[in-house]
């Protein structure tokens, strides 16, 4: 993480982190994190070992910079989404539908999150789920709370009574349960799987038609 003395990144340096993020993301979804080595990603890139370790250091913090970039990319699209949305309907269809189309268009990134999560232990001895997680990246990603557009449903009289945080927890693990799919069935179709997911959740809360 850089420190508030560091300078500004330019435009160069960012964009050489990126293509070192994306080629580390690549490697580690073909041949696994325990074969994944800075010489192989720098060779993906085309560049030296020590131009990767100029920009990120560490192993750990070439993980924390891919897994904030996955939380970002997923950012962009979801968030953009839910806001042209009025209704909590529509925040809600758009909130699955977004979610389920990033994982759909990233398949490479989550066979490589995949892998980092069965393999990968930060030397800090951090929980997975804190890694890549900024201050501020953390205050972004409260932007994707489904919580929030369960309540203002039910507050709007849109939803009906349900479990809020038992609902939201289903949400969240049937998109996650896609990652899996992806693994074993390459030609899964996710869009047909997010249109049922929609249909089913707006069956639980009373979505109003």
């Amino acid at each position: 993480m850089r420190s508030a003395e560091q300078k500004p990144r330019t435009f160069t340096q960012s964009a050489r982190r990126a293509q070192i993020i994306e080629s580390a993301i690549d490697v580690i979804a073909e041949a696994g994190w325990a074969q994944t080595s800075i010489r192989k990603i720098a060779d993906r890139v085309g560049v030296a070992m020590s131009a990767v370790l100029y920009h990120f250091g560490t192993k750990d913090n070439l993980v924390d910079a891919i897994i904030e970039h996955m939380y970002r990319s997923a950012l962009a699209v979801v968030v953009p989404a839910v806001d042209a949305e009025s209704t909590a309907a529509g925040k809600l269809t758009a909130y699955i539908r977004a979610t389920i189309e990033y994982y759909d268009a990233h398949r490479v990134h989550l066979a490589a999150l995949s892998q980092l999560a069965s393999s990968y232990r930060p030397s800090d001895g951090r929980p997975f789920d804190e890694l890549g997680v900024t201050p501020a990246l953390a205050e972004d990603l409260t932007s994707l709370d489904a919580p929030a557009i369960l309540r203002s449903g039910q507050l709007s009289g849109e939803f009906g009574d349900f479990p809020v945080e038992s609902v939201a927890m289903a949400i969240s693990g049937a998109g996650h349960a896609l990652v899996y799919k992806f693994l074993r069935e390459p030609d899964f179709d996710a869009h047909r799987y997010g249109e049922d997911l929609i249909e089913i959740f707006g069956r639980v809360v009373g979505a109003r038609r």
